[in-house]
């Protein structure tokens, strides 16, 4: 036993200070049977048929939300490469190299 666990007995001692009133639990029951209410409200029902229909157009909204950014992405990447190669065509020009040169750096790794 540690020298902590000792001191804790010593002081608050072995007792569970931790009690329920005598009978609580002879009643308890019946008390909380009192505190529930009556009745349940009614769930709200959905007939199977208006729940077939929303399940199909959850699926076309997600197949259009897809499509749609499948397209604009397809879009993006075209005018990143045009911007390569934009950004390639001004360094060249930058750095005054011509086809001829470009070749032989190519050539020379």
């Amino acid at each position: 036993m540690t020298n902590e666990e000792q001191y804790l007995k010593e002081r608050v001692g072995q007792e569970n200070h931790f009690r329920v009133p005598d009978g609580y639990f002879d009643q308890f029951a019946t008390r909380m049977m009192a505190q529930l209410p009556e009745e349940r409200p009614a769930a709200r029902q959905v007939s199977l048929r208006v729940r077939h229909w929303l399940y199909a157009a959850a699926c076309v909204a997600a197949l259009a939300v897809t499509a749609f950014s499948f397209h604009f992405h397809q879009q993006d990447d075209s005018q990143q490469v045009a911007t390569t190669e934009t950004y390639i065509d001004e360094a060249a020009d930058y750095a005054m190299m011509d086809n001829s040169d470009i070749y032989q750096l190519l050539a020379e790794e």
